[in-house]
C-alpha cells in the first residue's frame, strides 16, 4: 500500500471516532454532528446513544492513529559505500548485511576507485594511481559532500598505504565519515564499534633526537614493528626518530572508534609539537603498518597550512630497498611532483 494512502486512511478513521467520541459527550452538538457524520461516512450512527459510549469511541481513535503511526517507515536514505581497492580483488563489496541495524532501510549506491591496474601484476605506477584517485575518488566524495552535506558515507578497501593517507587528507576531518575493516574468517565487512573497546596501551616516544638532525621519521607502529635498517636505506641519517605504536602489535588490532581516534589524537599531537618546534624545511618522513581505515582517518589529520611536509612511504618486502616510494601527502602539486622514488644509498666502505 503506498505511504501516502495508508498515512491518509489512519488519521482519516481516528479523526472519525474522535470527532464521534466528542459530539456524544457533548449533547448541545450531539444530533448535528452525528447526523452530519452518519450522511458522510455512512456509519449508522443512533442518535439517541447514551453519553459515556463517547468515551471507548474516543479511546479507539486514539488507538487507531497510534497503530498507524507506529506502522509507516520512514523514507530510506543513501549510503555511499567508497570502496578503496589498489590490490586484485581479494574481497568483495559491502553487502547490504554489512550494514548496522541503523542504517538497513537506507540504500547503497557505491563507488569504485580501483588502482589495481597501476599498482599490480608487476606494475608500479604511484604517479598514475594519484591522478586516477583525484579524478574518480577525491572529486566525487567532495561534490558529493557539497551536494548533500548530511549524506551517509562509508569507507572501506585494501588499498596502498600512501593512497589511503592521500584520500584521509583530501576528504579532511569536518564529514563524519564510517569505517568499515574486513572480517578474515567470514570474508566480509564491518563497521568499526563505537563502545567497550579493548585498551591498546598505546605509547609516543621519542627514539632519537640528534641535535643537528636534517629530517624528521615517525613511525607508526600498529600491525607489526618497522625497521630501523629499512629507514635507514631511505632517509639519510642524521634524523630524529619518534615512534607511536601499541603494545602487542598485531593485525586487526583496531576494531573501534574510539581506538582510531586515540591513534590518530597522538599523531596529530606529535605533527603540532613539530610544527612548533622544528624548522619547516625538514620533512616528516611517516612510516606506517595498520589497518586501512586507521591509514585513511591518519591522514586526515594533516593540516595543508600548518604543519611540515609529510612523505608517506609504501611498504614492499621483495622490493631493495623495502620502502621504494612514497607519496608528499600535503601538497597541491601535480602527481609527478608528489611521488618520492627511493634507492639504496652508497655505503662508505
Amino acid at each position: 500500500m503506498p505511504q501516502n494512502f495508508q498515512v491518509k486512511t489512519h488519521e482519516t478513521i481516528a479523526l472519525v471516532l474522535v470527532l464521534t467520541g466528542v459530539t456524544i459527550l457533548s449533547p448541545g452538538f450531539r444530533d448535528a454532528i452525528l447526523s452530519f457524520l452518519n450522511k458522510s461516512f455512512s456509519l449508522g450512527l443512533s442518535l439517541d446513544a447514551p453519553w459515556w459510549i463517547g468515551l471507548p469511541v474516543i479511546a479507539s481513535g486514539i488507538a487507531v492513529y497510534v497503530f498507524g503511526e507506529s506502522q509507516i517507515q520512514p523514507p530510506a536514505g543513501i549510503f555511499v559505500a567508497i570502496r578503496h581497492q589498489s590490490f586484485e580483488f581479494l574481497a568483495g563489496r559491502l553487502a547490504k548485511d554489512s550494514l548496522p541495524d541503523r542504517l538497513k532501510q537506507y540504500k547503497i549506491q557505491h563507488i569504485e576507485c580501483d588502482h589495481s591496474l597501476f599498482l599490480t601484476n608487476g606494475n608500479c605506477d604511484p604517479i598514475g594511481a594519484i591522478r586516477y584517485q583525484q579524478s574518480q575518488l577525491t572529486n566525487d566524495i567532495l561534490a558529493l559532500i557539497r551536494i548533500n552535506p548530511e549524506v551517509a558515507i562509508g569507507y572501506y578497501g585494501i588499498v596502498h598505504i600512501p593512497l589511503q593517507f592521500c584520500a584521509g587528507y583530501a576528504v579532511s576531518t569536518w564529514p563524519k565519515i564510517l569505517l568499515f575493516e574486513l572480517d578474515r574468517n567470514r570474508n566480509c565487512w564491518y563497521e568499526l564499534a563505537a563502545k567497550n573497546a579493548q585498551k591498546l596501551n598505546l605509547s609516543v616516544r621519542n627514539i632519537s633526537r640528534p641535535p643537528n638532525a636534517t629530517a624528521i621519521v615517525i613511525k607508526i607502529a600498529i600491525s607489526f614493528d618497522i625497521s630501523k635498517e629499512d629507514v635507514d636505506d631511505v632517509v639519510p641519517q642524521p634524523y630524529e626518530a619518534i615512534q607511536i605504536e601499541i603494545e602487542n602489535r598485531r593485525i586487526d588490532a583496531v576494531t573501534h572508534y574510539e581506538q582510531v581516534s586515540e591513534i590518530c589524537n597522538a599523531f596529530r599531537r606529535v605533527l603540532d609539537e613539530l610544527h612548533n618546534r622544528v624548522n619547516k624545511s625538514q620533512i616528516v618522513h611517516v612510516f606506517y603498518a595498520g589497518s586501512v581505515s586507521l591509514g585513511f582517518s591518519l591522514g586526515r589529520r594533516i593540516s595543508k597550512t600548518i604543519h611540515h611536509q609529510v612523505i608517506v612511504y609504501n611498504y614492499t618486502a621483495h622490493t631493495k630497498p623495502c620502502y621504494a616510494w612514497g607519496i608528499l601527502i600535503n601538497s597541491d602539486g601535480p602527481p609527478e611532483s608528489r611521488v618520492v622514488w627511493k634507492k639504496l644509498p652508497v655505503r662508505e666502505p
